[in-house]
């Protein structure tokens, strides 16, 4: 009678328990579909290549890094162009053959069809404005981390009307090393000056903060 009672318990648990799991599993599916990957490429500019300052350990899996705030910067422009196309920078079919988004919007800008990246949902929208938002994701991905701008200054890029430089401009950061652009050479080979004016504004003119 007592090996009834507690097997009927234990089978009515695993069956009070079911939904629970279930819904654990979909958690994970979508945890799973929502994880990055990210290239060696992208991993060597975010950690400034590899740099031992930036080692915070060494895991079961080999050295693991701490990223910078300028990593952060070149995130977030390569988010404004998700946003703005309206698809994941992961899926690599961009225009007639495989590239990342930014590298074929890069081509777009230098082409100057850079509005042709907008999603095609969007039947209407401010051109000008777009391209301005455009450019400043362009500003955020550039190779020399220390052309990045400091994001206090990006949110002003986005929120006033700010005419952007574009002469400042140089390749975005997946160039480098990638073996199939010259525009890797060019942004290396360019010496950085730090308090380059990036953008101006009618009547105000504003400089570029020196990164820390």
């Amino acid at each position: 009678m007592s090996c009834g009672c507690f097997g009927s318990s234990i089978v009515r648990k695993k069956r009070d328990a079911a939904p629970a799991i279930q819904a654990l599993h979909g958690i994970d599916r979508q945890l799973l579909g929502s994880i990055n990957h990210f290239s060696y490429n992208e991993l060597r500019l975010a950690t400034e290549n590899f740099q031992l300052s930036n080692k915070i350990g060494r895991g079961g899996f080999g050295t693991v890094y701490k990223l910078t705030m300028k990593a952060d910067v070149y995130s977030f422009g390569v988010l404004i162009l998700e946003i703005i196309c309206g698809r994941s920078s992961a899926k690599a079919n961009w225009g007639d053959m495989p590239k990342y988004l930014l590298e074929w919007a890069w081509e777009l800008h230098q082409e100057g069809k850079l509005l042709e990246i907008v999603d095609r949902e969007l039947k209407e929208f401010p051109a000008e404005e777009v391209t301005r938002y455009m450019k400043v994701a362009f500003f955020c991905t550039q190779a020399a981390v220390n052309r990045r701008p400091p994001m206090s200054q990006v949110v002003e890029m986005l929120s006033k009307n700010i005419r952007l430089n574009d002469k400042e401009l140089t390749a975005p950061g997946f160039f480098q090393d990638s073996g199939g652009s010259s525009g890797a050479a060019s942004s290396n080979k360019k010496s950085v000056d730090s308090n380059c004016n990036q953008m101006s504004s009618v009547p105000i003119s504003i400089t570029q903060v020196t990164p820390r």
